[in-house]
């Protein structure tokens, strides 16, 4: 997938009213005891989402841009993970945002406390490990892990 550069700023973002209600959903999302509440408190902040997509607590996908999002059916992401899908590190130095869509496949399993970059697409049926950073595509059915990720199986 693509990462793309922007002044900041320059992209349209959206308006206090849907932030604030994508806001008020976080923290749902986060603690609802219940699985398919925490993964429909995602959906109505803009993740697009599969069927069947299981969502640990403490999950967080991205606040800024969750619209980029893509979860595939049947795919389980565990709790105190990161999906990202911005970048303002380079924000002070250069006044540049880094923003890229994050694709998780069909069937795929992000470890617990893991994180997803922008622009990375995680192919179906594929393995993040446990505490892994992943930077780069991810083939389908391959497991990952590390920092940052590399093919282990």
């Amino acid at each position: 997938m693509q990462k793309t550069e922007y002044r900041f700023g320059e992209l349209p973002t959206c308006g206090k009213l849907v932030r604030a209600f994508r806001n008020l959903c976080l923290f749902p999302a986060w603690f609802t005891p219940v699985k398919r509440w925490r993964a429909m408190f995602h959906r109505w902040r803009g993740v697009k989402m599969g069927s069947n997509v299981e969502i640990g607590y403490m999950v967080l996908l991205d606040n800024r841009r969750p619209e980029l999002i893509t979860i595939g059916r049947d795919a389980y992401i565990c709790a105190q993970s990161i999906i990202l899908t911005h970048d303002l590190s380079k924000k002070n130095t250069s006044g540049i945002e880094m923003v890229g869509p994050v694709v998780v496949g069909e069937g795929a399993f992000i470890g617990m406390n893991s994180t997803i970059l922008p622009g990375v697409k995680i192919g179906a049926y594929s393995i993040v490990a446990a505490g892994s950073v992943v930077n780069a595509d991810v083939e389908p059915y391959s497991t990952v892990g590390g920092v940052p990720a590399k093919k282990i199986g």
